[in-house]
């Protein structure tokens, strides 16, 4: 007869380890859910430089949250896992409340203070999630794998529930959701221990911020008063102090806010995170007014091709990225039979449709207009459809469109075999219309113009009399066709240029001579300037006497062409743009103290420095060390670099990000829970698990082209291919920290998780500046080769357990 107490006591330990791997997913839901949020809000509030070194900061946070755990636990002894979880969703909660506040209410005068305040607050909740986290494993290393796959499957959750959430409850009341989490994850660990007074108040703390926040959160924020690079700012602060917010809604793609002025009653401006402002006019104002007529038409370089355009040449347009309408307006006043518009933004679209009465119907009421949401590139690369028009405004995004934070701002659309695809699609006397912001953007775009035509054979010199630019109130405008101009057609081009005015700033037009007079200068006699009528560094690249990539080299900013495995089009840095540099600092310098354990042959007693002594006292933990450190980097070099790739073939930014993120997670989880089967020959294990990483990148790099180029189910081949990668990527945490097990060192089992964290943030700003320097395919190899080192490193020498 079964002994009923040994039954008791069997499914009461059942229990628990149910509710450890149930907390430690929603620990993990929590803390991958609120780097998402944190996303989303710093985005809106600062430029997307600081929202990449804000984060990295804090998965910094996250790394050190483990090397500190065993510290912690000595000064603080009852310090259990449970407490930390709910201490972790107090600080969250406390965050938030303080990052909202500083931000809204703080006056101009102390933006300074508040932004560097900012860099390093969302550290503070990040190292208690790290302890937190790293007490899990602490506990049973022996069941790293279950808890890995657990900590894993969370994360991927939390990127499976971002989106649908933050499309219907706006991202600074999601955080307070989070805080909910965490603080239920305490919760449940508590039903295994005694109550205590200290766990019940600080509940109730935690309580007090999840509803106190939810209730109280402001409906919409606003950026930090002083950040130039938000176009809100000038129109609420600057201009005429006389705009006013309308509407705002949140979505997953960001905060879209609707803003009106009564100096400008005729429009209505949209921004996406208080950048990238659209201009949604009056349709009805716009009919009864000429002179406002007159800022689409005779002020708006993108109208003056139309002039000459026959009516068999604009048959049908596709403008890419309308925003507010004002290109389609462009279009429909200069004639247009067909337009096809493709916006990327949900929210804005829908606010353009609810606004009909204001804008005419615009995306409503036309016939002749279809609206598509989608992103541009990827609309055009499966799309068969020619246009005798594709017109393009460059937008200024200074917020970060990525989920996870990891990406800049830049898209696919100014790429060298973009504009590739843009010839593709035209008709055969079709053309490209591009809107500018002064001379570093048109340079920028002539050269991906002139590289894509050198690929067709056609070298710079001959490329010229494929264009023209015409530019008014510093906007130029960019004009390239299929085929090449005619001499006759530029000669009456170029004199309607100087009398409509379209000769404000730099332009060009082919077959026509240079003009140069020798001016004095005011005020000088002694000095003498030189006036030219063309813009010269155009007009010397059309008479061949230098290339456009000699012109790159003398330029002072960053105008050589980019790829699509570097689309950094608005890098205009010729070294590494910011924060880079910084990190890049932060990384050799811990590479540097990375050394001093590796490198420690003193005795234990010798060794003064407490962070070192244990390695000299074990020294199978330096092998350990360097095997983590190097899966860290290796583990998200490989997810930024592949997430990069693959978004080229994806219709949406942000779902196709979340979407990547959960198959990435879905597939570690389950390759860690499978690792949990492998009891014997760990080694062995952690060897074929790293070098099948390894293979798989290789096999990426090669072929992800190929593997993609058919655009049937997209969507689906990239999650499967993520997924795939992420089952083998799930083995190697798991099996080298139960490996430390077998050698007895599982006391470090904290310290080796944290180092793990510092680790894999040094390896995404590496992929990043990889990815800027020299491609994300390079970043991708070296991703897969550090997972080899990790193998030669694990063959070194055998373990002496097995």
């Amino acid at each position: 007869m079964p002994d009923k107490s040994a039954m008791t006591k069997y499914s009461s330990k059942r229990g628990k380890q149910v509710l450890i791997l149930i907390s430690l997913a929603l620990v993990s839901f929590s803390m991958i859910l609120y780097e998402i949020v944190l996303s989303r809000i710093f985005s809106v509030i600062l430029s997307y430089h600081y929202v990449f070194a804000i984060l990295s900061l804090a998965m910094l946070g996250l790394g050190m949250g483990g090397l500190l755990l065993q510290k912690v636990r000595r000064i603080w002894p009852s310090s259990d896992t449970y407490l930390m979880a709910i201490i972790t969703a107090l600080i969250l909660g406390f965050t938030t409340a303080l990052i909202l506040y500083f931000t809204q209410v703080t006056s101009a005068s102390w933006a300074a203070v508040v932004t560097w305040g900012l860099l390093f607050l969302p550290i503070v909740p990040f190292l208690f999630f790290g302890m937190t986290i790293a007490s899990f494993f602490q506990q049973a290393p022996e069941r790293s794998s279950l808890l890995y796959g657990f900590d894993i499957l969370g994360g991927a959750m939390a990127a499976l529930f971002a989106v649908p959430l933050l499309n219907i409850v706006p991202a600074p009341a999601v955080a307070f959701i989070v805080t909910g989490i965490a603080l239920l994850a305490g919760l449940l660990l508590t039903v295994t221990v005694p109550a205590r007074i200290s766990t019940i108040i600080l509940s109730m703390v935690a309580i007090f911020f999840v509803a106190g926040g939810i209730w109280l959160v402001p409906k919409e924020i606003l950026p930090i008063k002083t950040d130039q690079h938000k176009d809100i700012n000038r129109l609420l602060y600057e201009d005429s102090n006389d705009g006013r917010i309308v509407e705002t809604r949140w979505s997953a793609f960001g905060q879209t806010t609707l803003v009106e002025s009564n100096q400008q009653p005729h429009k209505k401006m949209i921004y996406i995170d208080g950048a990238a402002g659209t201009s949604m006019f009056s349709f009805q104002a716009l009919l009864k007014d000429s002179t406002l007529r007159s800022d689409l038409t005779s002020n708006f370089g993108q109208f003056f091709p139309f002039y000459f355009l026959k009516d068999s040449e604009k048959d049908s347009a596709l403008i890419i990225g309308p925003g507010g309408g004002r290109d389609v307006l462009v279009a429909l006043f200069g004639g247009v039979k067909s337009i096809t518009a493709v916006e990327v933004n949900p929210d804005l679209v829908q606010i353009v449709k609810d606004y009909e009465d204001f804008n005419g119907g615009l995306y409503t009421r036309l016939p002749n207009l279809k609206v598509i949401v989608e992103e541009g590139r990827n609309f055009i690369r499966n799309s068969v459809e020619q246009y005798d028009l594709i017109m393009l405004a460059l937008p200024v995004t200074k917020s970060s469109r990525s989920i996870s934070g990891y990406a800049l701002t830049e898209n696919y659309l100014f790429t060298v075999e973009a504009f590739g695809d843009y010839l593709d699609r035209l008709t055969p006397e079709g053309r490209i219309i591009f809107v500018t912001h002064g001379n570093a953007e048109l340079y920028k775009l002539l050269s991906l113009a002139l590289t894509a035509f050198e690929q067709q054979g056609i070298s710079n010199q001959q490329a010229m009399n494929y264009l023209y630019v015409v530019s008014k109130h510093n906007m130029p405008a960019l004009v390239v066709k299929k085929k090449p101009f005619e001499g006759k057609d530029m000669q009456t081009r170029h004199a309607a240029l100087h009398e409509l005015g379209y000769d404000q700033g730099e332009y060009f037009v082919p077959f026509q001579e240079q003009a140069s007079y020798v001016l004095p200068v005011p005020d000088d006699s002694s000095s003498t300037i030189t006036w030219s009528m063309f813009d010269e560094t155009m007009y010397t690249v059309s008479e061949g006497t230098m290339t456009m990539e000699e012109v790159a080299k003398n330029f002072p900013l960053n105008i050589s062409p980019v790829y699509d495995d570097s689309p950094f089009f608005y890098n205009f840095d010729k070294n590494l743009p910011a924060p880079f540099p910084q990190f890049y600092g932060l990384i050799v310098l811990g590479i540097v103290v990375l050394i001093f354990p590796l490198s420690v042959k003193k005795q234990p007693a010798k060794v003064r420095t407490s962070f070192i002594r244990p390695f000299a006292r074990h020294s199978e933990l330096k092998r350990f060390l360097l095997v983590f450190v190097l899966l860290g980097a290796g583990f998200m070099m490989l997810e930024v670099s592949l997430f990069q790739k693959l978004s080229l073939y994806l219709s949406n930014p942000v779902s196709a990000t979340s979407m990547l993120l959960f198959s990435l997670l879905l597939g570690v989880g389950i390759g860690s829970l499978i690792s949990a089967r492998i009891i014997k020959n760990l080694s062995a294990a952690l060897v074929i698990s790293t070098l099948a990483v390894f293979i798989f990148s290789l096999a990426y790099t090669y072929l992800l082209d190929e593997l993609m180029a058919s655009t049937v189910a997209g969507p689906f081949r990239a999650g499967l291919l993520t997924g795939l990668f992420g089952i083998a990527m799930g083995f190697p945490f798991p099996l080298a920290l139960r490996l430390m097990k077998q050698h007895g060192l599982e006391e470090f089992t904290a310290a080796m998780w944290g180092s793990n964290g510092l680790a894999s943030v040094a390896g995404a700003v590496l992929a990043m500046i990889i990815g800027i320097e020299w491609g994300f395919t390079s970043a991708l190899m070296l991703g897969g080769t550090l997972y080899f080192f990790t193998t030669l490193f694990s063959l070194i020498r055998k373990p002496h357990v097995i």
